[in-house]
């Protein structure tokens, strides 16, 4: 099982649902259930599930995305 959900991040304040999600083992964006230790490729995806409730392929969509906002060649319109 990951890491039970960090519960000092304001984030589970505002959606306290959220944190039982991460308990069940679903991610809260997509709603894939039964997530294990081993869906995540390192210790820091396994860390940001704990805090956003992501799993493994929402993390690389969402982190691939804000590298390629960052990138100066980046013009979604």
């Amino acid at each position: 099982m990951p890491l039970p959900p960090d519960l000092s991040k304001p984030v589970f304040q505002l959606f306290p649902q959220a944190a039982n999600s991460i308990i069940n083992g679903e991610c809260v964006p997509c709603g894939s259930t039964q997530i294990r230790d081993c869906d995540f490729r390192d210790d820091i995806s396994k860390k940001e599930y704990s805090i956003s409730g992501m799993c493994q392929s929402c993390q690389d969509q969402v982190f691939n995305m804000m590298e390629r906002m960052e990138d100066d060649d980046y013009h979604p319109w």
